[in-house]
Order: C-alpha cells, then sequence, then structure tokens
C-alpha cells in the first residue's frame, strides 16, 4: 500500500504545482495588462505635452524641435488641403463664418445664414427651370430632370475677356478657350 500512498502525493504534489503554475500565468497576465495600460497614459500624455508645447511656441520653439514641429505643421497643411479636395468633390464648401460645411451651391450658410462667397464654378451653373436644380451653362438638358435648358452663350468682346469655364484670358474673337478648350 506504500506505493499506492507514494503515488498519491506526487499525484497531490504535481497537481498542486501545476494550479502555482497557473496563478503565476494568470498573475503574469494581468500585470503585463496593468503595463500597458499605464504605457498608453504615459503615451498620451507625452502626445499631450508635445500638443500643448506647439501651440504654445508656434514660432520661439527651441531649434532641436525645428525639424519635427515644420513636419507637423506640413503635415496639417496636406490634411486641410486633403480634406478641402473631398468637400470638392462632395460640392461643398465650408462657411468662412462659423466652419459649417455647406453645399457649394447654396447663396446663404445654412447654420448662421452668412452669404456664402460666389465662385468661378458656381457663377457658371444655371438653375433648371423645372426642378430648380443647378446646371453648367455648357449642358442642353437638366442632369437631374432632364429637362431641355434655354443656354446663354458668353460674348467674347473683340478685345479678348476671361472664359466662363476657367477663368484664363481669352483673345478677342476666339471660339474656343486655349487653356482648357471650353466651346465659346
Amino acid at each position: 500500500m506504500a506505493f499506492f500512498d507514494d503515488l498519491g502525493k506526487k499525484i497531490s504534489a504535481t497537481g498542486q504545482s501545476a494550479l502555482q503554475k497557473t496563478k503565476d500565468i494568470a498573475e503574469i497576465s494581468r500585470l503585463n495588462s496593468a503595463i500597458s495600460d499605464l504605457e498608453k497614459v504615459v503615451e498620451n500624455n507625452y502626445n499631450q505635452v508635445g500638443r500643448l508645447y506647439v501651440a504654445l511656441h508656434p514660432g520661439d520653439y527651441e531649434a532641436d524641435f525645428g525639424g519635427m514641429i515644420m513636419s507637423i505643421a506640413d503635415a496639417e497643411a496636406k490634411i486641410r488641403d486633403m480634406k478641402d479636395q473631398i468637400m470638392a468633390l462632395r460640392g461643398m464648401v465650408r462657411c468662412a463664418n462659423c466652419g459649417a460645411e455647406v453645399s457649394a451651391m447654396s447663396v446663404y450658410c445654412d447654420s448662421c445664414g452668412a452669404e456664402m462667397p460666389r465662385k468661378k464654378e458656381v457663377e457658371n451653373l444655371i438653375r433648371c427651370e423645372g426642378c430648380g436644380e443647378m446646371v453648367p451653362r455648357d449642358k442642353r438638358f437638366c442632369t437631374s430632370c432632364g429637362r431641355p435648358i434655354a443656354s446663354v452663350k458668353p460674348v467674347v468682346p473683340a478685345t479678348g475677356g476671361t472664359c466662363p469655364n476657367c477663368g484664363s484670358e481669352l483673345a478677342g474673337g476666339s471660339a474656343f478657350c486655349t487653356q482648357c478648350g471650353y466651346k465659346l
């Protein structure tokens, strides 16, 4: 019977050892998770310190930070340009008064009521008499309802003028714009 008693003690000891290793692994995992959370706090605070420094010293930063600050400024300018391109592709502009996104066709801001500046693209549009949508002047039919558009052809003075499509200077009596090919 001593053999079975020894075997039972060895199995019990092995089970206790395995249980302890499982507890140790769980504790290691918990500690690694806590470390990861604290590292995120540190990284976030470093990020905030950097943002605050750049905001407080936009032009009087130390030379060691010059390359990084210029890189940030360049990246932010590119981001703004790309966001403007996205807005233009969506047919939207930003209100200079309140910053709201407004349809490029709007005369007034939907949010604050400020008058929106009219751009050349908007000036080259006419309102369809059928549905009220804005349609490019060079279209013969409304792209929304299909109604024929009474197009008004721009008159090019003998001395020249500007292209109604791209705004470039025209030679007197031209039938086409030399920059964009727009038929006058």
